[in-house]
Formats: C-alpha cells, sequence, structure tokens
C-alpha cells in the first residue's frame, strides 16, 4: 500500500497458534530385555531416533514392566525437559509409556485387565487403554492421547481375545469419553497386533471395529517416504505387516500436515547423529510418525495502518496476554527484527515507529509461547 506516495507497506500476519504438534508412536520390543538403562545398545538406539525425530509427543509401547523407572533416565538423556506418564496398566511383563513436550496434566489407565465376556471373550484385557491429557500451547482444548497394546497372535483364542479388546475400546470412546470430553481433541495409538490388508482373512476385524462411524477415529495409512511402504514389522528380518496405528478423531485427522514411517537404514546419507542400523538395533517394529496442525488456529488481522507526524503506527486484532513481533525488509531476502515482545492486554495490539524514509515491507506475527 502507498501511503503519502512514499512509504510501501506490505503487512503480514500469522499466529504462533498454527505452530504443527507431531506424535510418534512406536513399539520397541522390549519384551525379554534384562538391560533398559541409558549405556544398553538397545535404549541408546531409540535414543538416537527420538533425538533425531524430536517429536513433540512419543507413545511408546512395550516397555520392560521390571525396568520402566528406567524411563526417567531415558528422558532425562534423550528428551531432557519432556514430561512422563508410566502408571498405564501391565500383563505383568509389559506396559506403556507416554513421553510429551507439553505438560500431562493427566495420566490414566482404562480397562485394565477388565473382564471382556460382554465382548464375546471369556477373559481379561491384555494390557489397558493408557491416556495422557495435554496441555498443548495456543490450543483452546486439551489433546488427549490414548495408546494400546492389543493381544498378539493369531490361534483362535489369541484372535478372539484382540477383537473383544477392540470393542472394548470402542465402546469406552462412545460411552465414556465422548460423554464426559465432548468435542475435545484425541487421537489412538499403538502395536493393534493386526494388519488391516495383508492377512487379513486371519484377523478379527480391530480396525474396521475402532474405526466404526459411531467411534469416530479415522485410519491413516503413513508410508515411508523412501520405500513408499507402510509396513511397519519386522525391520528385523522382513516387513511383511503393518501392525501399528494412530487413529485421530475428525478434527485432528482434517488438520493432517504429515506422516510417514520412520526407518534409519534408508536415509541417503545417513544423519551424523544416527547409525543406519538404529531401527532395527532399536525395535523389530519401525516408529509411525504424523504431524498436525494446531485445529484451532485463527489467523488474525491487521486492521489500521496511520501515518502521521512522522509515525508509523500499526493496530492489529489481539489476544490479551499474547505477545507479538514485527519484522521489516527493503527486498524480501534480508528480514530484520523491529520490535519483538509486544505484549497486549485486550483485543486489540498497537505498535508505533519512527516512519521510514524509504520504501519498507513489514510483517506482523504472534511469537510463540516461553
Amino acid at each position: 500500500m502507498f501511503i503519502r506516495g512514499v512509504w510501501l507497506l506490505l503487512l503480514l500476519s500469522w499466529t504462533a497458534s498454527a505452530a504443527p504438534l507431531s506424535l510418534l508412536t512406536w513399539n520397541v520390543a522390549g519384551n525379554g530385555a534384562t538391560d533398559w538403562t541409558t549405556n544398553a545398545a538397545q535404549v541408546r538406539a531409540i535414543g538416537r531416533v527420538v533425538q533425531y525425530v524430536r517429536p513433540d509427543i512419543v507413545t511408546f509401547q512395550e516397555i520392560p514392566n521390571d525396568y520402566v523407572t528406567e524411563m526417567t533416565n531415558f528422558v532425562s538423556a534423550f528428551l531432557p525437559g519432556y514430561f512422563l506418564a508410566r502408571y498405564s496398566g501391565t500383563d505383568g511383563i509389559l506396559r506403556s509409556v507416554i513421553v510429551s513436550r507439553y505438560p500431562i496434566s493427566r495420566e490414566q489407565r482404562w480397562l485394565d485387565g477388565v473382564l471382556l465376556n460382554d465382548f464375546g471373550y471369556d477373559g481379561r484385557f491384555t494390557r489397558d487403554l493408557f491416556e495422557a491429557e495435554i496441555s498443548v500451547p495456543q490450543w483452546s482444548m486439551p489433546l488427549h492421547i490414548f495408546t494400546t497394546h492389543l493381544k498378539s497372535g493369531f490361534d483362535a483364542d489369541s484372535i478372539s481375545r484382540r477383537g473383544a479388546e477392540a470393542l472394548a475400546i470402542s465402546n469406552f470412546v462412545v460411552n465414556t469419553y465422548y460423554p464426559t470430553w465432548t468435542n475435545q481433541p484425541f487421537v489412538l495409538t499403538g502395536d493393534f497386533n493386526e494388519d488391516v490388508m495383508a492377512n487379513a482373512s486371519y484377523d478379527a476385524d480391530v480396525v474396521p471395529k475402532l474405526t466404526n462411524s459411531a467411534v469416530g477415529l479415522i485410519l491413516t495409512t503413513p508410508v515411508n517416504p523412501t520405500t513408499k511402504s507402510e509396513r511397519t514389522f519386522s525391520i528385523r528380518a522382513s516387513l511383511q505387516s503393518r501392525l501399528d496405528y494412530i487413529l485421530p478423531n475428525g478434527l485432528l485427522y482434517s488438520n493432517i500436515l504429515a506422516s510417514q514411517t520412520v526407518r534409519t537404514d534408508v536415509l541417503n546419507p545417513t544423519p551424523s547423529v544416527l547409525n543406519a542400523d538404529d531401527d532395527r538395533t532399536a525395535s523389530d517394529h519401525l516408529g509411525v510418525l504424523m504431524i498436525f496442525d494446531n485445529p484451532y488456529s485463527v489467523p488474525f488481522r491487521v486492521t489500521q495502518i496511520d501515518v502521521n507526524g512522522g509515525f508509523l503506527s500499526l493496530r492489529w486484532e489481539s489476544r490479551a496476554g499474547s505477545r507479538y513481533s514485527v519484522e521489516s525488509t527493503s527486498d524480501f531476502t534480508n528480514w530484520q527484527d523491529a520490535a519483538t515482545g509486544i505484549l497486549t492486554g485486550g483485543t486489540e495490539g498497537l505498535w508505533n515507529t519512527t516512519a521510514p524514509a524509504t520504501t519498507r515491507f513489514y510483517r506482523l506475527f504472534e511469537e510463540p509461547p516461553p
């Protein structure tokens, strides 16, 4: 915009609430492990991968129950500053753990060893459905992250039990989650021990039961960007099956930005922070990564530009307590800070500066929270 024929001002605005959120789910093959310290080769490989990917949230399955306290040291070593939820249900051998960059306001185990008779199986849930409620900055509602590790095996009893566990989770979502946390975003992750496509004739229809329209979870199919394969098991032998899933609800599904399975052996060149064989050293499963946009992101507008008495004034829509920055340039290549940390106390932001003597371009954005 030309103002008095002297200054050209281009104002771009965006909000830090649009920062994406990354979620990794990974079965880390802790079954039978006798060393889960940060000195163990397997644990160090897991650590290098998560440091490389640097997800905001990780849901781990198959953490050895006897060594779950070691996850505190794992977080300190590889994801310092992250929050840890580890009091999941267990079969006495394995359990799940959730790690988050953002505060975990609540952790809760659901369906922990419950009877499955009402869902067609005479027995109990193998482990549980584990939840962490997470306060994500700039999200107007908390995020509910669930993870589970369903019964493995293709014998008739295991198939029946796994199918009943899927029905129990579906029933929980419809009859417990929805009435209590209406319209809040949630996602189910985990090792379902069943491929939705390969060997489908031998399964218990776990994914169709969990993605029934009444449940509201949606099937996603992340693939590796190099191999274009969705299969996650077994990287230590032959990748023949997809056992690991991220099922978001509709709100999160409509805000998926990217997804993939995580392999280190196909990265070329191998990043310096990784070993090429870290994927198979860490686990027989591949991790699955998904990135979500903020579903509550609302762009703001610049409402007024004034030049008067040698001063330039900008006004914009703001949120009380948020901070904003202004950058300027003359060539759209080299941007410089014109102002940072502009704190607003109401619904309108204001910034004044000396009017430029030559053509300048400006952009305005909301700063991320500290």
